[in-house]
This record gives C-alpha cells, structure tokens and sequence, in this order.
C-alpha cells in the first residue's frame, strides 16, 4: 500500500480525534504506546511543542510519523485491513 493510501486510510480511522494531542492520548488513539511516542517527540520524529511544561503535538503529526515508520508488520497494517506479503 502507498503512503498517500495509508493516510487516506489513518485520517478516515481518527475522524474524531482532537487536532491537538498530547503524547499520551496521541498513544490512546494511534496503534504507538506512550514510551514510543515520547521518545520520538523527544527525538524530533514527530514535530511537537512545549507547552506549559508538557508536549503537544498535531493528529497531522501524529499521522505522518505513523505512516513513516510503518514497515508492513505489525498492528498499523492489521488496522488498516492490510495483509502481510510473504
């Protein structure tokens, strides 16, 4: 699957979710835990800002970083109602 298709498909599942996030209910929406995403916030993986003391970051963010890092295994494509080419 292309990535233009995989971000059509991530921006349809998180229709509800808020444009602005903080690390730890970017992980309750994305198929990323906490400690993946504060360490790629940190890293500058996903482009975040300081905001009183805390991280915020956009769902567009959050969608790029997912669709960057998304290798073909793993719960992302399971989502997305990919299947594994073997």
């Amino acid at each position: 699957m292309t990535q233009e298709k995989q971000r059509e498909k991530l921006e349809r599942m998180l229709k509800k979710c808020p444009d602005v996030l903080t690390p730890l209910k970017a992980s309750r929406w994305a198929p990323i835990g906490k400690n993946a995403i504060y360490a790629a916030v940190k890293s500058g993986e996903i482009e975040s800002f300081r905001y009183k003391g805390g991280y915020i970051l956009t769902k567009d963010a959050l969608i790029d970083y997912i669709v960057k890092t998304a290798n073909g295994k793993g719960k992302l494509h399971y989502m997305l109602g990919e299947k594994n080419d073997k």
